[in-house]
């Protein structure tokens, strides 16, 4: 059996040395190669990250329209926003622990139906108090989106796995898209509350199909010592994917399912114990390098994005900048988030191409361009369109690199882990957006963060290694 990797050698892996080796996994996914079970995988769960990018784009218009029901002040207003990212760091600090110890498919499950019960919610909540707490839950199942995107990732050959984990970004473009839609359709004629029930419909379709189509990762299971679970699920893939008769792919699948799995006694130390020390090997001497880094881009990112999105329904809000309105440009809101669409297109043929640091390098750099002219004062005007769809585009494909790269620089024992901390830091970005954008600050000053953000991350991606047509460790 192959020997594990010292740069990942973990002191929870003491005592696993009859579990399968990476090696042995990637052999089955090489040989299994990417059909028809990884392209429908990629649909339901782009479809998991449409119906949650739906929720965050809800955002936008939620922060103006609601501010205007019932009567807030900018700083209640802000926190309508904010409490949603303030449950996604409470769900991803839950989600990672459990997704490393006890799978990814029921974090993923939950995920889907909390955010359409608590969406749903939210659209009948008699007053703010009761509304900001149904918003909080959706925060919190929000939360868990990292660790379906691992399990795809874990499921993924080493030269389809950056263009494959793309396309999950196309469909949260397309739930930016969405949400754009249904406001324009939903505010003119009804109110707030219509438009949050019309986002609440996505996530209860996907919550359908996941329970219907997913399966657990191989990957994660035989990390564990379930071998015969693993062994099962590719099986069932490569009856999918057509291979299954093939020689190499039944020898590697026979060489899973005849391993050692763990003892019964393996595992002695309580969950939250065996957390604590997931999340303490990230600053190991090994990982901090990476994580680091990693943490400081998660950060900008997710203020340099959300404030963006946020600094669009600011511009673009019919009235005074002072009053609450919940009336819009949305012609104009409409084609700037379809400039989301192009950045995750963008990136299908280039990931793999250029590379993972590269693509993260150039798009970051991009929108500190983007958003020179509006820090300089062009907020009035068609210049300023061009500046705001150029910026969202780049923003989009930054994070969207962004996400890829995280997943396959951690080894599968920690993965979600890391995954889900880098998530949290995100959100902690992002909670602070509205307060940034959303705030007393003009649009000029927001600008200028948004702008040092995101030059902050083109100078932290330059450092990470690169992980193209690398195989998972």
């Amino acid at each position: 059996m192959a020997q594990t990797n010292p740069i990942h050698a973990s002191p929870l892996e003491d005592g696993k040395d009859a579990l399968a080796s990476e090696q042995e996994v990637d052999d089955v996914i090489e040989a299994i190669g990417t059909g028809v079970w990884q392209y429908a995988l990629i649909v339901l769960l782009g479809a998991l990250f449409l119906a949650d990018s739906v929720e965050v784009s809800l955002l936008s218009f939620l922060y103006e329209c609601v501010g205007a029901a019932f009567d807030l002040t900018t700083f209640e207003a802000a926190s309508v926003v904010s409490v949603v990212f303030g449950g996604e760091v409470v769900g991803a600090l839950v989600a990672g622990a459990v997704s490393d110890q006890a799978g990814r498919k029921g974090v993923a499950l939950v995920s889907g139906l909390g955010v359409a019960v608590f969406g749903l919610a939210s659209a009948y909540a008699p007053d703010y108090g009761t509304f900001i707490s149904f918003r909080g839950a959706v925060g919190i199942f929000l939360g868990t989106f990292a660790v379906p995107f691992d399990l795809l990732a874990e499921m993924l050959p080493a030269k389809t796995r950056g263009q494959a984990l793309i396309w999950l970004e196309v469909g949260w473009a397309l739930g930016a898209m969405y949400a754009c839609a249904a406001a324009w359709v939903a505010l003119p004629i009804s109110s707030w509350r219509s438009l949050t029930v019309a986002c609440a419909a996505p996530p209860a379709f996907v919550f359908l199909g996941l329970l219907y189509c997913l399966d657990e990762s191989p990957r994660f299971l035989i990390d564990q010592g379930r071998r015969a679970e693993a062994a099962a699920i590719f099986r069932r893939v490569a009856a999918k994917n057509g291979s299954s008769n093939d020689p190499a792919v039944v020898a590697a699948i026979a060489k899973v399912a005849d391993g050692e799995s763990a003892p019964p006694d393996a595992a002695t130390e309580s969950s939250l114990t065996i957390a604590k020390q997931k999340l303490a090997e990230l600053f190991d001497a090994k990982l901090r390098p990476v994580t680091a880094p990693v943490w400081v881009i998660w950060f900008c990112f997710g203020l340099n994005y959300y404030g963006i999105t946020l600094l669009v329904t600011r511009i673009y809000a019919t009235g005074d900048d002072d009053d609450f309105k919940c009336t819009f440009k949305y012609g104009l809101i409409f084609a700037t988030f379809s400039a989301e669409l192009l950045g995750a297109l963008a990136l299908v043929p280039t990931i793999d191409l250029f590379g993972r640091v590269p693509c993260q390098v150039a798009t970051y750099a991009g929108t500190c361009a983007a958003l020179l002219p509006l820090g300089l004062g062009a907020t009035d005007g068609p210049f300023d369109f061009v500046c705001l769809f150029v910026a969202l585009a780049a923003a989009t494909a930054s994070c969207s690199a962004t996400w890829v790269h995280v997943a396959e620089l951690y080894p599968t024992h920690v993965r979600s882990t890391a995954h889900t901390a880098a998530y949290v830091v995100s959100r902690l970005g992002a909670f602070l957006s509205s307060y940034v954008v959303d705030s007393g600050l003009s649009i000029v000053a927001a600008t200028w963060v948004l702008i040092a953000t995101a030059a902050l991350a083109a100078g932290a991606s330059a450092t990470l290694r690169e992980t193209a047509n690398e195989r998972l460790v």
